[in-house]
């Protein structure tokens, strides 16, 4: 298949050029060679770090992008960004890279670029699921999951009946084969297209419809036990199930080394403050609730994750969406999930690419006819394999034919993709920006008597959001008050307290049409100076909104 070959075959000139070739899938080796040049050719802004490996050893990498002369990443604000979490979804982690790429690339030229580099810290990690993805890139086969063997079909055996590539076209496609019982039946619009057999429909001719490929295991079944099995977007510990309820949610929470990686690097980082989660497909967003019903989460909170996902809406143009609509198709074990409950932050799930074809009708949807036309126009029929037939070893007569799904409806043509992954970066910005941030905003110094001085100070949130991030992180004591100290130098407190909390501080979200606002605290010392060279430095630490200092040399 000619437009696969060009993904994969160019990926060395890409790597090799100034700028990535951004019409490419980039490979988990060519993915982790970008990040590596980039860590290296910005060692003011970046770091990589390897938090984990998978069970092939292959490193799970983050990608840092802060300031180093502002700060340590620990001393500010931070947000997470993942792709790939499942095999398939290989669109997600192109939008990641460019994310990372668009942010190197505009630093120190882009003022709104450079402002976000210097104040807060961007974790990047394009490839969730490393194993899997190149599984996707380089075979037929389309898992959402690792590579980890898992017994689909209970028969004691492990992946050994995934989909075959029959016709050697590099896909697996479809078999049609002629029943005057089959369910399916030809598209009176184009007979290229399968329709479920109405209980109205009489006239065929009607057919049975399987995934490309034979029983290889002799058990009367075709392709029932596919590569991998475990769904790790199932495998987090909140509202975890068991696989008689969730399919691939694994043998226990956590299970998994990816998944295991990305709970140690939360848990180990405090200063996330939201978590930007990439999947195909569908061109829109979800947001939260997963699983727990909408009614349970706290008022305040409802608002915070509608607004949050609505910027989507704004910069993209596409739709927003719950992840729970309905009690029978729950989401167990997400990692959305577990990060609102359990760490007390938003995430949100951009589902990257509605498919090829344009509603050329205009009746509010793009048909498969509408698809098809884009392909026999644009994609010059890549996408689309032509029905041939085929002398099957168990099924007889049958023909091979039909979507070649990977890129076209699950990701965009390589010669899409470039456009596709471009138009995220503005909400990508706005969600880092939306963090927290607590800076000390005024001090003053006054001179008493017999060597006494009165500091006061101000501390406030300047960032759009609280320094507690939501409700629920205050219910489950999750939220770390903001902390204001002195650093003493030949200096001895007489009045006020050398450590003290002033709470949570609401951010410009909080702020109403009175005025009305606890976005910042007023503090007062009174210091007695013991040398001439007597100083103090005077700390702010919030977990979500970064460390502020100040440095006070007493008159």
């Amino acid at each position: 298949m000619r437009f696969l070959k060009v993904a994969l075959l160019i990926l060395a000139p890409g790597l090799a050029a100034q700028t990535p070739d951004w019409n490419t899938y980039h490979d988990t080796a060519a993915t982790h060679a970008l990040l590596n040049r980039w860590a290296k050719r910005h060692p003011e802004i970046c770091r990589l770090h390897e938090i984990g490996r998978t069970l092939k050893g292959t490193p799970l990498l983050v990608l840092e992008i802060t300031s180093q002369e502002t700060g340590a990443a620990a001393s500010k604000p931070a947000y997470y960004y993942d792709g790939n979490i499942h095999s398939e979804e290989l669109t997600s982690a192109e939008v990641a890279l460019f994310f990372a790429h668009h942010v190197l690339s505009n630093f120190g030229k882009d003022p709104r670029i450079t402002e976000l580099v210097k104040q807060r810290v961007l974790f990047i990690r394009p490839k969730f699921n490393p194993d899997g993805a190149d599984i996707t890139l380089k075979t037929i086969h389309n898992p959402r999951s690792t590579p980890r063997p898992w017994d689909e079909d209970a028969d004691g055996s492990f992946d050994e009946d995934p989909p075959n590539d029959l016709d050697g076209d590099g896909f697996a496609t479809r078999m049609r084969r002629k029943n005057d019982d089959g369910a399916w039946t030809l598209s009176p619009g184009d007979p290229r297209i399968m329709i479920r057999r109405t209980p109205k429909t009489r006239s065929g001719p009607f057919y049975d419809l399987w995934t490309e490929g034979v029983d290889d295991d002799g058990d009367g079944r075709i392709n029932e036990d596919d590569v991998g099995g475990i769904d790790m977007n199932r495998n987090f510990p909140r509202n975890w199930g068991l696989p008689f309820e969730q399919r691939g949610a694994g043998h226990y929470p956590l299970s998994e080394p990816e998944t295991r990686a990305t709970a140690r690097f939360f848990i180990t980082h405090p200063n996330i403050t939201g978590a930007f989660c990439g999947h195909t497909s569908g061109g829109f967003v979800y947001r939260l609730p997963s699983t727990t019903t909408w009614d349970r989460f706290p008022r305040a909170d409802q608002g915070l994750i509608e607004d949050l996902a609505e910027g989507f809406r704004r910069t993209t143009g596409q739709p927003v969406r719950p992840s729970y609509t309905d009690p029978r198709a729950h989401r167990h074990g997400t990692l959305i999930s577990w990060a609102y409950w359990d760490r007390g932050l938003v995430g949100t799930v951009p589902e990257f690419w509605s498919g090829i074809g344009k509603d050329d009708d205009g009746n509010g949807r793009v048909s498969e006819r509408e698809r098809l036309r884009f392909n026999d126009d644009v994609l010059r029929g890549q996408g689309f394999a032509p029905w041939k037939a085929y002398d099957h070893p168990h099924l007889g007569q049958v023909e091979i034919g039909g979507w070649r799904q990977r890129f076209t409806s699950r990701n965009p043509p390589p010669s899409l993709l470039a456009g596709e992954i471009r138009r995220y970066v503005p909400w990508m910005i706005e969600l880092a920006e939306a963090s927290p941030r607590v800076v000390i905003t005024e001090v003053k110094v006054d001179t008493l008597a017999d060597d006494h001085y009165r500091i006061r100070a101000t501390v406030q949130n300047i960032g759009w959001l609280p320094t507690n991030l939501t409700q629920r992180a205050l219910d489950a004591k999750l939220a770390v008050p903001v902390r204001v100290k002195l650093e003493l130098e030949k200096t001895e407190v007489v009045t006020g307290r050398v450590r003290t909390s002033v709470g949570h501080l609401e951010g410009r979200r909080d702020v109403g049409t009175s005025g009305l606002t606890r976005t910042f605290a007023r503090l007062e010392w009174v210091v007695e100076k013991k040398a001439p060279d007597s100083a103090l430095t005077l700390v702010c630490v919030s977990e979500k909104g970064g460390t502020d200092r100040r440095f006070i040399e007493l008159p």
